[in-house]
């Protein structure tokens, strides 16, 4: 049997359930989370954590001084900024209540706003990828401004550093907003992690791989092994490898066929794949924990059915699990064509599922990766439609996260997460196609969040 993630709270498993599932596409701009000034931050703590089940995820003490929010404290006064965390990875909402006849609300510039922030208001923090928009249009309808755009340098969880740009304003009822627009990952996570490129000499030739490490001792956390899905390559993810490599060593190989990786002679089957790919894992000389998407996935779960004592805990993300009338039906061919009609395909159908928060370079980066393996793109597939996935599933001992974002294996993850034993199930309705580029360090924590756990 497997088991759902829980919300922390019930404040939260209420909101939860009267959220709209995000579909893909869908608008990034989330509330992901209230700031509450408070008197007592132990009294709060103890509250959020005892009462209603979060968990103490940040604790940053410092001094207020001259960039502070204004308040009434002095500056050099003790200042203390907590994050309590649910188990939910995503969810976050505001409510808006009327009572009574509607009225107007008071004129934007004529409005009085508040000059301190005193214990018992509120800041609304919201997350957009459009400040610079968001900051015109205030401009261009009257909104009171407290802070323009700016970026600051800020320290997170795990003592991970990374650089967000802020504005700070007022909506027409008073409430003061903070908008925040964080930076590309890679350049935020390059003083925290190195991403380095290599080559494996394996029975079937050289594996191409990628390994990301951080700049400071990663401590005794277990390495993590991350398998692409194909035509793609590790290359896919770019932007999630240095931000889970701020603790820890991560390693990207191309499959077989695929990236800079030598083809085989002839289409490898699963258990082909699986063997050049443990052999790799192997080759570390301590157990790892892997994580697959789509055909990596299926190719993770047959390296973790094989090879128990290499793999501690496992994450397999879109799981590909079709019936034998499903995987019969599976193209498997890659035809070319001299007037580029199937490069231009290939766009159209990555533009389809593109997330607003995934570039269009990053989009291109994918479209030119799946390129590269030419006519060789539908081997991994091939093999996937002559294996029984079931086998493997439901022979898995390590501890198992089954994760689902919203896409077109969005049913088979359910059904995979029941095969494997004890296996956790996590929805993740907010993410779709192009989850690493689009949300990494998103992705990397609710990744971090199984790894580490006890």
């Amino acid at each position: 049997m497997h088991r759902r993630n829980s919300l922390a709270g019930l404040l939260l498993l209420a909101a939860a359930a009267s959220a709209p599932a995000a579909q893909p596409g869908a608008a990034t701009d989330v509330v992901r989370r209230t700031t509450l000034i408070v008197h007592d931050a132990d009294a709060s703590v103890r509250f959020y954590r005892d009462v209603l089940g979060f968990e103490l995820w940040l604790d940053n003490r410092g001094k207020v001084t001259s960039s502070s929010l204004p308040s009434t404290a002095r500056l050099g006064d003790p200042s203390r900024f907590v994050i309590m965390k649910g188990r939910h990875p995503w969810v976050g909402m505001i409510g808006l209540l009327q009572y009574g006849a509607a009225r107007p609300a008071p004129g934007l510039q004529n409005r009085k706003v508040p000059a301190r922030l005193q214990a018992g208001d509120a800041v609304l923090m919201i997350e957009t990828q459009d400040l610079e928009g968001i900051y015109r249009r205030m401009l261009e309808v009257g909104t009171p401004i407290l802070r323009r755009p700016e970026s600051s340098e800020v320290t997170g969880a795990g003592g991970t550093r990374w650089v967000p740009r802020f504005l700070f304003a007022w909506d027409p009822d008073g409430h003061l907003l903070e908008l925040n627009e964080r930076q590309p990952s890679t350049a935020v996570a390059a003083a925290t992690a190195v991403v380095r490129r290599a080559f494996f000499d394996s029975r079937v030739g050289q594996i191409h791989y990628r390994r990301a490490a951080p700049t400071s001792a990663a401590g005794d956390r277990t390495p993590v092994v991350l398998l692409h899905q194909s035509p793609l390559s590790g290359r896919m993810f770019s932007e999630l490898l240095p931000e889970l490599a701020s603790d820890r060593v991560v390693y990207a190989p191309d499959t077989p066929g695929y990236g800079e990786s030598a083809a085989p002679p002839s289409p490898p089957s699963v258990q082909e794949y699986g063997a050049a790919l443990h052999e790799f894992i192997a080759d570390l000389h301590e157990p790892v924990d892997l994580v697959g998407y789509h055909t990596g996935a299926l190719l993770a779960a047959h390296v973790a059915a094989r090879h128990p004592e290499s793999i501690r805990r496992l994450v397999l993300i879109s799981y590909p699990l079709f019936t034998p009338e499903r995987r019969a039906q599976l193209r498997t061919d890659t035809p070319l064509a001299a007037d580029g009609s199937a490069l231009l395909a290939e766009w159209n159908s990555t533009m389809s599922v593109r997330p607003a928060a995934q570039t269009l370079e990053q989009a291109a980066r994918i479209v030119a990766e799946k390129q590269r393996a030419g006519t060789r793109a539908g081997w991994a597939m091939a093999a996937l439609a002559a294996h029984d996935p079931l086998p493997d599933l439901r022979a898995i001992r390590a501890p198992t996260l089954v994760l689902r974002p919203r896409d077109g294996l969005w049913d088979a993850g359910e059904l995979a997460a029941q095969e494997v034993p004890s296996a956790r199930l996590q929805d993740a309705p907010q993410w779709a196609y192009g989850l690493f580029d689009a949300y990494p360090r998103d992705v990397a924590q609710v990744l971090r969040d199984f790894l580490d756990r006890p």
